[in-house]
């Protein structure tokens, strides 16, 4: 399977060590595996706090992050061309993972009910995957849920897989994959929440993901639930089948009470997903970006370009098709001010709406993952790397974004 960590020279990954603790304990029946039918809850919690105790004493004897002599060889190794241009990897998870300053998101790899998704499109995909990598991205963001419908359960995943296997750059070995556990009402247990990473395993081909996260908090709806599924992930990274632990659609509050529980099992927070574009500013207001910093978490921007709204194609006249243009119709006619405002900067820079608009995102210190379906949109995205809008831009772009007026309709399970 392929390793970041092991790409980037940082310090020796400890999940083998852990996966080789619990499957020691067993062979000397000290205590039963997890999802064992024999399990009995008071000794499973015992036995993951003794080897919590054991893996901070571990980290504590080790230096997690990377020299800068190593962080800037493994630049240069992976990017070349875009190092010359100053772009650096960011380090998350205490130096776990490294990654590219704009990764790639996957949602319509496989989803036909949004984006229309056809198996004639694969080719394509795979161009996209790998021109992708050799350009030095190194994240690619999924979900378990991200193709289901019509037999494509989990197509993403598969599909990532694949591409993983087949290639030809060298620099597919310092790939993260960074993968989402749905929230579905069947997980209630720490177990189906393990058993959910293993199937995310077996569609990606790999023995471990680099990034593992829950998709949506089940705070605002089942408390009981959410419990269960912060055990189960941080079971999983214990087990070795993730690297490293993420969050998805945490607001501050959740994300406070969730990271003083991770505390307490000694396992580190790498990322939070939010929605975070020029017409979606709510991280900025509602502290969730000020919590992140604060936290040492970092923030990934998911749907940089508004799904679109941000590219420029879409107006009253021609909204976004199916339920995008039902979802925006209250955003598309306040919308050409902004959209004046991009085209203006990007006239004097010589640079495309979308990667203005991406280019914001980095200027907020965000690693933002734009969904591309298409060698042209690759190339655009890409275009959005090396350089950086100055203060006064974003200012601008700031200010033009508020009289907008409208915001984009947060995800449903969003939480404060």
């Amino acid at each position: 399977s392929s390793s970041s960590s092991s790409s980037f020279e940082v310090a020796e990954p400890w999940a083998p060590s852990r996966r080789a603790a619990l499957l020691s304990a067993a062979s000397a029946s000290a205590v039963v595996l997890p999802g064992a039918p024999t399990l009995a809850i008071p000794s499973y919690n015992v036995t993951l706090a003794k080897l919590d105790k054991e893996a901070r004493d571990r980290r504590a004897a080790q230096t997690l992050a990377p020299t800068p002599e190593q962080a800037k060889a493994a630049t240069k190794r992976i990017y070349k061309g875009l190092a010359a241009q100053g772009e650096e990897l960011t380090q998350v998870g205490g130096g776990a993972l490294s990654l590219s300053p704009m990764g790639i998101g996957t949602w319509s790899w496989g989803n036909q009910f949004v984006w229309g998704y056809d198996e004639s499109m694969d080719p394509e995909l795979r161009s996209v995957f790998n021109a992708a990598v050799d350009a030095g991205v190194n994240l690619f963001d999924t979900a378990d849920s991200y193709g289901t419908g019509n037999g494509l359960d989990g197509r993403s995943e598969v599909l990532i897989g694949t591409f993983l296997r087949t290639c030809p750059s060298k620099k597919v070995d310092g790939v993260n994959v960074a993968t989402k556990f749905a929230a579905y009402p069947w997980r209630i247990t720490r177990e189906s929440v393990v058993r959910a990473a293993r199937e995310s395993c077996e569609r990606l081909g790999k023995e471990s993901v680099e990034l593992g996260q829950l998709h949506w908090s089940t705070g605002n709806y089942q408390p009981l639930q959410e419990r269960a599924l912060w055990g189960g992930i941080a079971d999983a990274y214990d087990l070795g089948l993730i690297k490293a632990v993420g969050l998805s659609n945490y607001g501050p509050k959740q994300l406070r009470k969730i990271h003083a529980y991770m505390s307490e099992r000694g396992v580190p927070i790498a990322t939070l997903q939010v929605q975070y574009h020029l017409l979606s500013r709510f991280p900025e207001l509602n502290g969730t970006r000020e919590t992140c910093d604060e936290l040492g978490i970092r923030t990934i921007a998911y749907s940089p370009l508004a799904l679109g709204l941000l590219t420029g194609k879409y107006s009253t006249e021609n909204p976004p098709p199916g339920l995008r243009g039902f979802a925006y119709k209250d955003v598309l006619p306040p919308l050409p001010g902004l959209l004046d405002c991009m085209r203006a900067i990007g006239r004097e820079r010589g640079k495309t709406l979308p990667q203005i608009a991406i280019n914001w995102c980095l200027c907020k210190d965000t690693t933002p993952i734009p969904g591309v379906k298409t060698m042209r949109q690759l190339e655009d995205n890409l275009g959005a790397l090396g350089w950086r809008l100055s203060e006064g831009e974003v200012a601008e772009l700031d200010a033009a974004a508020e009289k907008v007026g409208r915001s984009t309709s947060q995800n449903i399970f969003q939480t404060a």
